[in-house]
């Protein structure tokens, strides 16, 4: 059974955005790059305040937006990233220098800790359940 949707989604286009604020934007350009290895697919420029990068999932787009070096207000966007190996992506994250917190397990279901990035946003890393019951 095929899924129905309430809307025509883009055959030929991206057609998710996350949306991110940031408040230096070159610096949360460079942190994207750096960190995660994402590519600028779009960049209007400071002027504009605007880009886009790709993401390993085709279809999905991280925008970053330009809020004037105002502070931005945490908690408003939570971006989630699957990885195949908990573990080794926060050892990689703190070799960056990158602020973690530990490893949380809900057992049969998700291991993951949460990050920030260069602009505070909260990034949560999930992977496999590190703890599964015996069945």
């Amino acid at each position: 059974m095929t899924k129905t949707y309430p809307i025509e989604f883009s055959k030929e286009e991206d057609i998710i955005y996350i949306g991110l604020d940031v408040a230096d934007f070159d610096r949360a350009k460079k942190f994207y790059r750096e960190i995660f290895n994402f590519e600028i697919t779009f960049d209007a420029g400071k002027d504009i305040g605007w880009c886009e990068l790709e993401l390993p999932v085709k279809g999905i787009k991280l925008g970053l937006s330009s809020n004037d070096n105002k502070k931005i207000k945490q908690g408003s966007t939570t971006m989630g990233i699957n990885v195949e190996d908990i573990e080794k992506t926060k050892k990689y994250l703190e070799s960056k220098e990158v602020y973690t917190t530990d490893i949380r397990d809900l057992p049969d279901l998700v291991s993951l800790f949460d990050m920030k990035d260069s602009e505070g946003n909260l990034i949560q890393i999930l992977g496999k359940p590190r703890i599964t019951s015996k069945k």
